[in-house]
């Protein structure tokens, strides 16, 4: 279907606001709502108010420069007010308010000199189109282009063409939140009848927030009920080699990590297929469990692959798991675009970046998958790499960015999660100082006792070079700064831009002393491991989110040696800014920091950036409809519980709402059944 009246111009630009098909033109919710119809006389009004006025026009004031504003002059029986603008010709003024004339304006109500005005008005009409300004009227969010008209008639088109769908919420749901017809809702989001203050009032609104969540939840619980009864490679536990393991340690594994070997071993030992999320705060001890897991499957004649998102990371697991393994008498294979040589695809462990999968490479004979770093994953992309590994074999992925609980239920429904919350025994809690940046000096001066002591530090800018705009202090200016202060040879630089060699010569002459500070971008955000690092310096730290900071944060206090973080900030601090150096200096717990970041940053900018696994909701606001998604998820699970298929009656009207929605993943998967 299409809508008339829409010309290949228009057509295009509403494509790129809201997207090609009628629904995105429906799904396009209004940003805020305007009630014209308040249409008091003139000696009622009320400065800061929203009036539509029918006035008769008086007289014009032409303004005598540009500082001076156009006035008219109207009136009502009640009395006298003026519109005034700013920067207009005279001739078009008088053409839509002629003198004599009546007409309907509407706008904000203001005071100048003790009479009423309305600078600029929103609507300008005849008398006789009164009833088309007096209403509530919808905001739209628009682009270049596009006014707020065009999309008001394309909406309205589209509505016409609405059909009474089959209802896919469950009756006692329905009944039991007052929730009306999916039409009437969708009709009310954009004509409606009164005005809220908020979503939470708003039944119409409600309804359609519970169908978006109600969609990617069913298609969540789909995918997981789908792995679940995959058959998978059973591992029974045979112990020799994680004994042997647990044996040579020298270390004691935490609580968290012994629950979360556990947990991970009993998947690899039952029939079905695992699909595992492991969070670990920084520092916590992924790393390890998943070397337990690897254990398991080389001891049923299986090999594992671990891939981690930078070749500096694949290489920090390698030198790790190999130096784990030494005694084991097992094989550790490095696959990276740098390390050409010595490809052992036949190792018990393959280690590498995403690559692994994107070349054309034929791994056989794999038991489990291990992704690192891997919050970035979305429901399609797991479903691609569990096809790419070989469908039977088990997946792990770990992250060290702590998950909120709502963007749990909201992006990794479909899988089991393990956390672990404990820092390794002996490990020392980082304490965090916030400096201002004007005491650069004093910290610069007090940073060469760290150095006596033979630790090393991190110093993080956020750009590469110097940007005006955003008044930032670049890693080449600091670069050149500290090499002034201190030997030219301590300081050492490392960014993004930089080639992979260039970026592992810096870190290797980092980690071998060669280099005292390393000046970096937040390239080092993950991937690096070094215990005599105990100062990492983050500066512009105002401009970071709390997850990052405490990501970067995590960098040091690898060692017995008790590590500092120093925030510097240039004031004067926004509310937000404060309070997240705040909740820096008061806790090092990843995930009360996560529910912080969240709570601080709302989930729009989180999912916008870090959190691109999660899906883009066009209705729902995750900080406001949290009790929506876990009655979402609730109503997800026991349908798909009782009609796995959606084969009966009311799953054809869920199938429905998934194509509504565009959920391709949850369709092709109720194609191949």
């Amino acid at each position: 279907m299409t809508i008339k009246g829409i010309g290949p111009k228009n057509a295009k630009i509403i494509e790129r606001l809201c997207g090609k098909y009628i629904v995105d033109l429906l799904f396009h919710k209004p940003a805020a709502y305007i009630d014209r119809r308040n249409s008091p006389k003139i000696v009622d009004l009320e400065e800061g108010s929203i009036a539509t006025v029918v006035v008769k026009i008086d007289s014009h004031t032409p303004a005598f420069n540009r500082r001076m504003p156009y006035r008219v002059n109207v009136s009502d029986d009640s009395g006298q007010m003026s519109v005034v603008y700013f920067n207009l010709r005279g001739p078009y003024i008088k053409k839509i308010l002629p003198i004599g004339s009546t007409r309907v304006i509407s706008g904000k109500i203001e005071k100048f000199n003790d009479l009423y005005q309305i600078t600029h008005p929103h609507h300008v009409v005849d008398i006789k189109n009164l009833d088309s300004v007096k209403k509530i009227e919808c905001v739209y969010p628009l682009t270049a282009g596009m006014t707020s008209k065009i999309i008001q008639k394309s909406i309205n088109s589209a509505l016409s063409m609405v059909d009474e769908l089959p209802e896919w919420i469950p009756e006692k749901v329905l009944e039991r939140n007052k929730w009306p017809s999916w039409k009437d809702s969708i009709y009310q989001m954009h004509n409606p009848k009164d005005v809220k203050e908020n979503d939470d009032d708003n039944k119409y609104i409600e309804r359609l927030v519970f169908d978006e969540l109600f969609s990617q939840q069913l298609t969540i619980r789909l995918i997981k009920n789908k792995i679940s009864h995959k058959n998978g490679i059973s591992l029974p536990k045979k112990n020799k080699l994680s004994k042997q393991l647990r044996d040579q340690l020298k270390f004691q594994l935490t609580g968290d990590q012994e629950t979360t070997i556990e947990e991970i071993s009993n998947d690899q030992e039952g029939s079905s297929k695992m699909l595992r999320l492991l969070q670990g705060d920084v520092g916590s001890g992924k790393t390890i469990v998943a070397l337990f897991a690897m254990m398991q499957c080389i001891e049923n004649n299986k090999r594992s692959v671990l891939m981690a998102p930078t070749e500096i990371l694949a290489e920090q697991h390698f030198n790790t798991i190999k130096e784990f393994i030494s005694d084991l008498n097992l094989t550790c294979s490095l696959i990276t675009s740098s390390n050409k040589n010595n490809h052992n695809f036949e190792a018990d462990i393959i280690i590498g970046t995403h690559a692994l999968f994107q070349q054309k490479v034929t791994f056989e004979n794999i038991g489990l998958v291990v992704i690192d770093e891997q919050h970035k994953f979305g429901v399609h992309q797991r479903i691609l790499l569990n096809e790419k590994a070989g469908n039977s074999c088990d997946i792990l992925l770990m992250t060290a960015t702590p998950i909120p609980r709502t963007m749990e239920l909201a992006a990794y429904g479909d899988m089991d999660i393990s956390k672990i919350s404990e820092k390794p025994k002996n490990r020392k809690e980082i304490i965090t100082k916030s400096i201002n940046i004007n005491k650069i000096d004093q910290l610069k001066e007090s940073l060469t006792k760290i150095l006596n002591k033979k630790q090393k530090i991190y110093w993080v800018c956020p750009l590469i070079d110097e940007s005006e705009k955003l008044q930032l202090q670049s890693v080449n200016s600091r670069v050149n700064d500290l090499k002034k202060y201190y030997s030219s040879n301590s300081v050492g630089l490392v960014h993004g831009q930089m080639s992979q060699d260039e970026k592992n010569d810096v870190m290797s002459k980092f980690k071998n002393n060669k280099i005292d500070i390393l000046v970096a971008t937040s390239v080092i955000e993950v991937g690096i491991d070094d215990p005599d690092a105990t100062v990492m310096i983050i500066e512009n730290s105002e401009r970071y989110g709390l997850s990052q900071l405490h990501q970067l944060r995590g960098r040091v206090g690898r060692g017995n040696v008790q590590s500092t973080c120093i925030l510097l900030f240039e004031g004067p601090l926004t509310d937000n800014a404060k309070r997240r150096l705040k909740v820096m200096k008061e806790t090092n717990d990843g995930f009360l920091i996560a529910e912080e970041d969240l709570d601080i940053r709302g989930a729009g900018e989180i999912l916008g950036s870090k959190q691109s696994g999660i899906p883009n909701f066009r209705l729902s606001n995750l900080d406001k409809h949290k009790h929506i998604l876990e009655e979402a998820r609730g109503v997800a699970m026991d349908i798909v519980k009782e009609d796995p298929d959606l084969k009966k009656s009311a799953g054809k009207a869920q199938r429905t709402l998934l194509h509504l929605f565009r959920n391709q993943v949850a369709i092709d998967y109720l194609k191949t059944g």
